[in-house]
């Protein structure tokens, strides 16, 4: 039987997806169970075609086979032969996630190059329990906004060409504030220290200026707008 499971399924190592598929189909049907009855060598070869397949067209597996060669695969040895002799580079990241994986005989550990030299370091430091020196930082808490937000509807014209609006507080208190002109819809305006007392903290009112349109109008003020319409620029 060939360990190499570009020769099981007959294909070149630069083959793409639909070739190794295509080549595996080919070669299950012509050892599948079913046509070789009683067949022990045709089983095995069987289960061979199943085996590279499964390998080879899965992007993980193909990439660690490629890197490790044939030998170095079927012994499951990252350091087999195979890897050595052919001078390929394997990043030591890589390496160490492909062994923790195959280790899933403890217990499914798995650890990356950072939990490995991290505990190596609180080793050196004469600590076997590197996480209980190791001290938690609290998240860090967002600052709670004092602000309160009220909506207040204006005339459309009086955005336009500016007023004065009356607003009120949460004990009742009022105040004037100057609203410019050609103030926008959906314009927001903090007013300090207006909304609320809480200990020496002050609760700001932020104020959210909205258009109102009018309910009606004249057909002589209609008339008016349309010509303001023409010669208004933009």
């Amino acid at each position: 039987m060939s360990n190499n499971f570009y020769d099981t399924l007959g294909v070149k190592k630069s083959a793409d997806a639909a070739e190794i598929k295509k080549a595996y189909r080919k070669k299950a049907m012509q050892y599948h169970p079913d046509k070789n009855k009683g067949d022990a060598w045709a089983e095995a070869k069987f289960k061979e075609v199943n085996e590279a397949y499964q390998t080879l067209s899965n992007d993980e597996k193909k990439k660690q086979y490629d890197m490790f060669g044939s030998t170095g695969w079927a012994t499951g040895n990252p350091f087999g032969w195979a890897w050595w002799q052919s001078g390929w580079f394997w990043g030591f990241e890589d390496m160490f996630s492909w062994w923790a994986r195959q280790q899933k005989g403890w217990g499914g550990f798995e650890f990356n190059m950072e939990d490995l030299f991290g505990w190596g370091q609180q080793q050196s430091r004469g600590n076997p329990f590197g996480g209980q020196q190791q001290t938690q930082q609290e998240p860090k808490k967002e600052p709670v906004s004092l602000d309160f937000e009220k909506t207040y509807e204006v005339p459309i014209f009086d955005l336009i060409l500016w007023c004065s609006i009356e607003i009120s507080g949460v004990y009742g208190q009022k105040k004037k504030i100057k609203i410019p002109a050609w103030t926008k819809p959906g314009t927001k305006m903090r007013v300090k220290d207006f909304w609320k007392s809480e200990g020496s903290k002050k609760w700001n009112l932020l104020i959210k200026l909205e258009a109102k349109m009018p309910k009606s109008i004249s057909e002589v003020d209609t008339s008016m707008l349309e010509r303001i319409r023409d010669w208004v620029g933009y």
